[in-house]
């Protein structure tokens, strides 16, 4: 569906620097919801009305990615919302941690990844099986390129999945604050104060990510485009179509 110009301007709101860090905070949360609630009715709907499509292997799969995605989700949403504490002394003491859910953002980004390279890139019957099979026998992905045959690597994958520029350093940045690298530790040592919007940057990204693989999924499913028409507004379909394409423009 054709995405209403208002619905650019909602997915974008919390990138603005024209809003305070809480009212970013504030509009994350709420895409977050939103994506929750499709993603969650997508699963269910399919799970009540297409149970006879999860007897295939694929679509059995697929459903799976969905179903461990939004899971992931929900914890980043709800560790993002509430936070991290410590007990010491009878002293309660906050965890300034913007990067508390990077690991969960960078789990959906992965999954997104393998989504869209076993169900989305190939376009031939013969690619998709051939793919398929790769995947089954070693966990890997392997492309066919001009030049010949080479694996997929998660660093790389922004170009074909937004072809923007600007994501480049995407998987880097996720992968950063999730392993023991020195940058990424010294990152954390010397971090922002929590009230001054950071901590809404993971679950942005996850909200985006988590849209985009639910929009494949749903082609998956004969008719499935009609699954989120039944159940949400326009305005909603319009948000949550926008914001699962949001990365793709610069």
């Amino acid at each position: 569906m054709k995405v209403m110009a208002s619905a650019w301007e909602e997915v974008k709101a919390p990138l603005s620097e024209g809003l305070t860090p809480q009212e970013r905070s504030d509009k994350t949360a709420e895409l977050s919801e939103l994506v929750t609630k499709v993603a969650t009715y997508v699963i269910c709907r399919t799970l009540v009305d297409y149970g006879e499509l999860l007897e295939d292997e694929r679509t059995s799969i697929a459903h799976a990615f969905l179903q461990r995605v939004t899971s992931t989700h929900m914890c980043n949403h709800q560790l993002t919302a509430e936070g991290l504490v410590y007990q010491y002394q009878d002293k309660t003491f906050v965890l300034q941690e913007a990067y508390k859910t990077m690991t969960l953002t960078r789990s959906v980004y992965e999954h997104l990844v393998m989504f869209y390279f076993l169900f989305e890139h190939p376009r031939t019957e013969e690619e998709r099986e051939e793919v398929w099979r790769y995947w089954k026998r070693t966990g890997q992905i392997m492309l066919k390129e001009e030049e010949g045959e080479r694996k997929l690597t998660y660093s790389q994958a922004w170009k074909y999945l937004f072809e923007n520029e600007d994501l480049s350093l995407l998987y880097r940045h996720l992968s950063m604050h999730c392993h023991p690298v020195y940058k990424g530790l010294q990152q954390y040592q010397n971090q922002s104060p929590s009230e001054e919007g950071d901590d809404w940057v993971p679950l942005y990204l996850s909200s985006c990510f988590v849209a985009y693989l639910c929009r494949l999924f749903l082609k998956q499913v004969p008719g499935g485009n009609t699954i989120a028409k039944e159940g949400f507004t326009r305005r909603e379909q319009s948000v949550f179509n926008a914001l699962s394409r949001v990365l793709t423009t610069s």
